[in-house]
């Protein structure tokens, strides 16, 4: 997901066949409920529309530039460009499956030799997909396409003969606005008419893209891969619209197949700028990393969606930019800034899918973002958990941190707090700048900065794509995993970070330039390691400490991948609580290394890693050929209270295991800043995923010093959990960070209602008992069939301010998907939100205005599987919530009193709430949601959540 998913083999399907024509082509989505109500809907009528006014970029370009916003010094790319200007990136190709590239940004146009940067822009998504039918010129020289009429039909019949097919694309389909407004008129409700007929150079397409009414004066457009033609549809004619359009116009049973390709989202274009940028934003010489690259833009993501991968997508473009790339004898870089989170590392069927790609391409290097929900461990996401991808984290440059100033030492690079971190996974692989000042769409402009793993990946690609222009340049074919190996052993560590961190450190262009001209050779190698179920997983990681004293023994397979030679490998570990052989020597068949650990040293609460490092003894400067990462995570038991305290340093992090008992009905974590500077708390699930409902909060300078993520019972999981403390790039911190577990639980929520509260604890409590009433809930499962959406239809109460829904995939199903999307639309087809599943599990908030209720709004799921071929059906459970703007009381005052109860210790009793019917009228269906409150008389207590029975509820008030 632009972001943002199996154990099934893989068949890769060969594109090779259709690439003369065009690609296969790709299947278009079901259409939810809410496409068939907006094609249903009577035209808009027209009005007098005020564009909106010119947006100006955030920062001059020309200053961007000078000030270091396209951080190149970071990996030395600058300087071996300057020292070495024809290893640019030339001959070699780009290919960027994102959200699509916008063409017609200043920057993407030409390379650095003058040759069209950009090659070809093909749609997977299925997006931009117009349905066509036949249509036929009437007498007078006009055509009618759906509900237009269009004048100057000459035009087209002075190119183009019969038959001639026509389509109308539906702004809405695409979203709110700017991304929605293809034409820049201050809507998104626009219907755009399309004429596609043949010519003699192919099947052409025909626009009113002034909307004039005619087509008269208006060029034709082919397909992008034969001659680079794009439009604009703007709303002034004496401007250029807002998004640039390509046409994908390929044959399919003697019939067009017509795509629309655009950039609704700005992700890709940001990418490819700092992949290949040359003279961005028209600026001579603001470059990105590899500006004689030559480019392709895949588009395997419905914006609209939320950035959303589709069934297929990936695949599809993977094996279409091969084939483009081996039809013209090209070196291929593939950049993949995408990814969603892993609930089992090394379990998704994407990562299998790109391991098979990369064994069947042994030359193409693909490179895949490692994710932003760090810094908890375990959040590398896939498919930048593939073993073979180089996956890249993220670095914060220091130019980021504070503007340049005179006299003044340039602010460090620090690794970017949000990159993802390893785990199960040995993962990531390298570091780089993962914040940059790049291109962007004409709807974006003002928001060139972003930052992410998304925008380090493409640094990366353009570091491969030049050292394999140096390569091709000196007639030396490198296989990527070459490239790999070279940009891992000559990376420069990260003070302070561990392998899960940042794996091997920051890519060095001119370091790794100088390992390949070595010409070191290495094999490819494939690492296990066994669990206690012999549970293989690329890395050892114990998230719960070892099983006893005695726990010692961590065993690892590892297998020659390609057949390679016999060799020995020298065994090295870096930590001192690893005991392994000085060697190992591989022959063709697994070998199983036994890694002893020392118990006595992992006794103290924390976290350990340790490496093994394994080097060719023939060529031992040739830097590592693979590692055996070891994890053991010491947690603290929070039963009696945790308490600790520290100081950061600018950028620094420190990071705390928390082993929670599910019976103690949820927890607590505290921050507090001493001091003056700030810092923020990160909260982290057993399985690495974000704590679900919070999982971030700031204390210090512009708020509150003291500051609690709270756990409820409902929420909680039980094993360990990670809080995470870390302060800002600009200023350290002293703080003070407690977690505790509640004095009472309220174990069980009935009907009447009545709750079970319960003692935990060895001393009595004296406590009052609450509830109020927070809206209605409703959980059901649902059932989709192969990759299509499932629609649930709602019609939100009057008096909801607020509807929640909660969804949860089964993680055999995650596993086999690359993305989910969940997006709300109203009765009349526009979008009120999207926020697609980044785990199997995801809370989805939308709030409620007076135009929502009363009426219909649509909730739309919708998959998208790794594979081409989806299963039959799955499922998903759903749980619907519409929350009353404030609670209301169940119970009158004068009953207080007599909810007031006294337990034992380790007493469970159970307490009927006085209630009276629901205040509000709860929904066919629903039961109302309340939630329970037990307050002790020292102040602490304990809030649970739950579905109940009620009386009768009131009539509706008009």
């Amino acid at each position: 997901m632009i972001g943002t998913r199996a154990w099934l083999l893989v068949t890769f399907v060969s594109v090779s066949a259709a690439c003369a024509s065009g690609p296969a082509p790709t299947p278009t989505p079901e259409p939810s409920r809410a496409d068939a109500t907006l094609a249903d809907a009577p035209p808009e009528e027209p009005r007098a529309i005020t564009p909106p006014p010119p947006r100006e970029p955030v920062l001059p370009p020309q200053l961007a530039m000078l000030a270091g916003l396209m951080p190149l010094r970071s990996s030395g790319a600058d300087t071996f460009r300057v020292a070495r200007p024809n290893y640019d990136g030339r001959g070699v190709v780009i290919a960027i499956l994102d959200s699509g590239i916008d063409a017609g940004v200043l920057g993407l146009g030409e390379t650095t030799t003058g040759d069209r940067k950009i090659l070809d822009l093909r749609d997977f998504s299925g997006e931009g997909r117009v349905p066509l039918t036949l249509v036929r010129p009437a007498s007078d020289g006009t055509i009618t396409i759906g509900r237009h009429r269009l004048q100057g039909f000459g035009r087209v019949a002075r190119v183009a003969t019969p038959p001639f097919y026509g389509g109308v694309f539906r702004e809405i389909t695409l979203g709110t606005a700017p991304e929605g407004d293809i034409n820049g008129n201050g809507r998104v409700t626009d219907e755009l008419p399309l004429l596609v007929a043949r010519s003699t150079a192919g099947w052409v397409l025909f626009a009113d893209t002034d909307g004039d009414g005619s087509l008269a004066g208006e060029p034709h457009v082919r397909d992008f891969a034969v001659a680079g033609e794009v439009l604009t549809f703007r709303s002034d004619p004496r401007m250029k619209g807002p998004i640039t359009v390509a046409a994908n116009l390929v044959e399919y049973g003697g019939q067009p197949l017509l795509d629309l390709f655009l950039d609704n989202s700005s992700h890709g274009t940001h990418v490819a700028g700092i992949a290949a940028g040359h003279n961005l934003f028209g600026v001579q010489g603001f470059d990105g990393v590899a500006p004689g690259a030559w480019l392709l833009g895949l588009k395997i993501s419905n914006n609209t969606r939320g950035g959303i991968s589709m069934t297929g997508s990936m695949l599809r473009a993977l094996n279409y930019a091969a084939v483009f790339a081996e039809q013209r004898g090209l070196p291929l870089v593939i950049n993949l800034s995408f990814g969603v989170g892993n609930e089992q590392e090394g379990a998704a069927a994407i990562d299998s899918v790109i391991d098979e790609f990369a064994l069947k391409h042994p030359d193409v290097l693909v490179v895949i973002s490692a994710g932003n929900d760090g810094p908890g461990l375990s959040t590398v996401g896939f498919p930048g958990s593939a073993e073979r991808a180089l996956s890249v984290c993220a670095l914060f440059p220091g130019v980021f941190a504070r503007p340049p100033q005179s006299g003044v030492a340039p602010a460090p690079d620090i690794l970017g707090w949000w990159s993802g971190r390893g785990g199960e996974v040995a993962k990531p692989d390298v570091c780089a700048p993962g914040v940059a000042f790049s291109s962007v769409p004409q709807w974006r402009v003002g928001e060139e900065v972003s930052g992410g793993t998304s925008m380090a990946a493409p640094h990366v690609s353009g570091v491969g794509a030049l050292l394999l222009s140096a390569m091709k340049q000196q007639g030396r074919t490198i296989r990527a995993v070459d490239l790999k190996r070279a940009m891992m052993a000559t990376a420069k560590p990260i003070s302070g970070a561990t392998v899960l961190d940042a794996g091997a450190g920051v890519v060095d262009v001119l370091r790794a330039y100088r390992w390949l001209l070595a010409a070191h050779q290495t094999g490819i190698y494939e690492v296990r390691a066994l669990g206690e179920d012999t549970d293989e997983r690329p890395a050892a990681f114990r998230r719960t400490g070892l099983r006893s004293s005695a726990d010692t023994l961590q065993r690892f397979v590892i297998r020659s991948v390609g057949g390679q030679p016999a060799a020995r490998l020298l065994l090295e570990p870096d930590a001192p609580w690893l005991r392994v052989p000085s060697s190992i020597d591989l022959e063709g068949r697994p070998e199983t290394v036994t890694v002893r650990y020392d118990a006595l040293r992992l006794q103290d609460p924390g976290l350990y890693v340790g490496t093994v490092w394994a080097s060719p003894a023939t060529d031992t400067i040739a830097g590592p050929s693979l590692a055996l990462v070891n994890s053991v995570v010491v947690p603290h038991a929070i039963e009696e209270g945790f308490e600790t305290s520290g100081s950061l340093a600018p950028g620094e992090l420190s990071r705390f295991f928390l082993s929670v008992p599910s019976e103690r009905g949820g927890f607590e974590v505290t921050l507090e800043i001493r001091g003056t500077g700030e810092a923020t708390l990160y909260l982290y699930e057993p399985s690495g995923q974000p704590f679900r409902d919070q999982s971030s909060i700031t204390a210090g300078d512009e708020g509150s010093h003291i500051v609690t993520l709270r756990v409820s019972t409902d929420d909680l999981v039980s094993g360990v959990y990670e809080a995470v403390v870390v302060a800002p790039p600009t200023g350290g911190v002293r703080y003070s960070l407690t977690a505790r577990l509640p004095e009472v639980v309220i174990a069980t929520i009935d009907s009447g209602p009545r709750v079970v509260v319960q003692n935990p604890t060895a001393s009595s409590r004296a406590m009052r008992v609450e509830a109020d009433l927070v809206g209605a809930v409703q959980t059901k499962r649902v059932t989709g069939k192969r990759s299509g959406p499932v629609v649930v239809r709602l019609a939100p109460p009057r008096w909801a301010s607020r509807l929640v829904v909660d969804v949860a995939v089964p993680p055999p199903l995650w596993h086999q998907l690359t993305d989910f999307g969940v997006t709300v639309f109203d009765s009349t087809g526009r979008k009120v939100s999207d926020s697609p599943l980044n785990y199997a599990f995801g809370r989805h908030r939308v709030e409620l205005d007076s135009s929502r209720v009363g009426g219909w709004i649509d909730l739309e799921l919708l998959p998208g599987f790794a594979h081409l071929e989806a299963p039959e059906t799955w499922d998903a459970e759903i749980r619907i919530i519409f929350e009353l703007a404030t609670q209301r009381a169940l119970h009158q005052d004068s009953t207080m009193a007599e909810s007031v109860v006294e337990l034992s210790p380790y007493e469970a009793r159970a307490v009927a709430i006085p209630s009276e019917a629901a205040p509000v009228p709860i929904p066919e269906g629903f039961d109302p949601l309340i939630e329970v409150r037990a307050t002790l008389s020292n102040g602490g207590s304990s809030v649970r959540r739950g579905a109940s029975k009620l009386p009768e509820p009131a009539l509706e008030t008009p």
